[in-house]
């Protein structure tokens, strides 16, 4: 087996990094062309051969100036979507949030990681372009997620094995049973030292969640029902970040869960200098939305898509008070 690995390698070597047709290879290797062909499928099939696309993220430049003007954003990643594919397209708007991140963790000591699909498409295709001193913290308790991967200790852990490997987890869940379990934890000294770590985060990277039954985490990993999720609708509310909750205009909506929830506050998420949210695809919208006009966001990772949604709701919902 060894001897036949080794004669798969020599032959997609001169295929793939020197060029050779393969008619050229059977020549040298007095086989026939077919062989060769069929040599050079059995070597990606085995692992010998693995092929990486990468894609070019093709960037809708109008759109960020657009976001940036229209929300006082410091930057606005905006991705071209991939029509009919939502995967596809979240994993192109995290190969471009993972850059984005990267450029902004010069002389940044402390990053604080939330939790959800978005963060974890970003953290997986995050590689630091060089070595970064960084502590990584958890910005809310972990649970409220179906895949334990998405959740924060998982995604807190595999960002601080791409920096420096120093972390600090947040032991607790997301959404405790009580507002009393909440105020019992949260005056627990090793609970309480790395909420306080959280709020001095130069940087966070958060998703934004979105309040339908379709989409919400919260929902699906069993912390909400749906009829409370109704509810939550029927008070306006659009979306979350780190499980606190706004309406489509970025007001905070505080419930019975908002004193069970631990993470940090919105208030402590704007007190961040530099927030980057990820979130894209039109299910999306309305949360991301409300989480601009909220203030919580400095730095948006999204696609296209949405991108134009946002821009369009914006124009039909103009905030009560406001000028347009």
């Amino acid at each position: 087996m060894e001897r036949r690995d080794e004669l798969l390698a020599q032959v997609a070597t001169l295929y793939y990094d020197l060029g050779k047709s393969q008619q050229e290879i059977a020549i040298e290797f007095d086989l026939s062309r077919s062989n060769i062909s069929r040599m050079l499928k059995e070597a990606r099939e085995r692992g010998i051969v693995e092929i990486f696309i990468h894609h070019p993220l093709r960037r809708v430049m109008h759109l960020e100036q657009e976001l940036c003007k229209r929300f006082g954003l410091r930057e606005a990643a905006v991705v071209e979507c991939v029509p009919g594919n939502d995967d596809l397209t979240l994993t192109r708007a995290a190969k471009l949030a993972a850059r984005v991140l990267d450029q902004t963790l010069e002389n940044v000591q402390l990053l604080g990681i939330s939790l959800g699909r978005a963060v974890h498409a970003t953290v997986n295709a995050f590689t630091p372009s060089r070595r970064f001193d960084v502590e990584v913290v958890q910005l809310m308790g972990a649970g409220s997620q179906l895949n334990p991967a998405f959740d924060g200790p998982a995604l807190v852990d595999q960002t601080a094995r791409r920096l420096t490997n120093r972390v600090r987890y947040l032991y607790a869940p997301n959404i405790v049973d009580s507002a009393v379990v909440a105020r019992a934890l949260l005056e627990q000294t090793n609970l309480a030292l790395t909420l306080t770590l959280a709020r001095q985060a130069e940087i966070a990277l958060v998703g934004i969640g979105a309040l339908s039954p379709v989409v919400s985490g919260l929902v699906g990993a069993n912390v909400l029902t749906p009829e409370e999720l109704d509810a939550f609708r029927a008070d306006g509310v659009v979306g979350d970040i780190c499980g606190r909750h706004f309406d489509r205009f970025g007001h905070k909506v505080t419930s019975d869960l908002d004193d069970r929830v631990i993470a940090i506050t919105l208030d402590e998420l704007k007190a961040i200098p530099n927030v980057i949210g990820v979130a894209c695809t039109a299910t999306k919208v309305e949360a991301i939305l409300g989480a601009l006009r909220g203030g919580y966001l400095d730095t948006l990772v999204t696609d296209s898509a949405a991108a134009e949604g946002v821009l369009t709701l914006a124009d039909q919902l103009i905030a009560p008070g406001a000028h347009h």
